[in-house]
């Protein structure tokens, strides 16, 4: 007989595949942030205006394609988030809007004059994102294993 999770009367219990799905996302949110990081070390910031640079088109390129793979993702989980517990709903659109935010901040990295600006809002998106996957994890305790 399974006895349900035990939680003091604040905390909540959020879902296995829910606390899977947060963990998965702000791990992605967070090595995408570490290429991101490695992409303006090793692609020079001063370069002419090119959708995929000659130089470091490898870091660029994966950090581009975690980028739209997070992107998918945020968008997937909404659903279900939707039907879980305030915090798990309010984690799922930070991080969605956190992510789009990053998104726009790529795509204008890609022109030399509004470069800067794209940089500061793919790191400003990456820790949003990163603060909203995490979020329903703080505010919940683990489901204990039946005894």
């Amino acid at each position: 007989m399974s006895h349900p999770p035990v939680a003091a009367p604040h905390q909540r219990v959020l879902p296995r595949a829910a606390r899977l799905a947060a963990v998965a996302m702000g791990t992605a949110v967070a090595v995408d942030l570490v290429l991101g990081v490695a992409t303006l070390l090793v692609v020079p910031y001063h370069r002419h205006s090119a959708l995929a640079p000659p130089h470091g088109r490898a870091f660029y390129l994966a950090h581009a394609l975690l980028g739209v793979l997070l992107a998918v993702g945020a968008v997937a989980i909404l659903p279900r988030a939707r039907r879980l517990e305030r915090p798990a709903w309010l984690g799922a659109v930070t991080g969605l809007v956190g992510i789009a935010v990053a998104g726009a901040g790529g795509l204008l990295a890609i022109a030399q004059a509004t470069r800067l600006v794209g940089v500061g809002l793919m790191l400003l998106g990456s820790v949003a994102a990163e603060a909203g996957y995490l979020m329903p994890l703080v505010d919940s305790v683990p489901p204990q294993p039946p005894v």
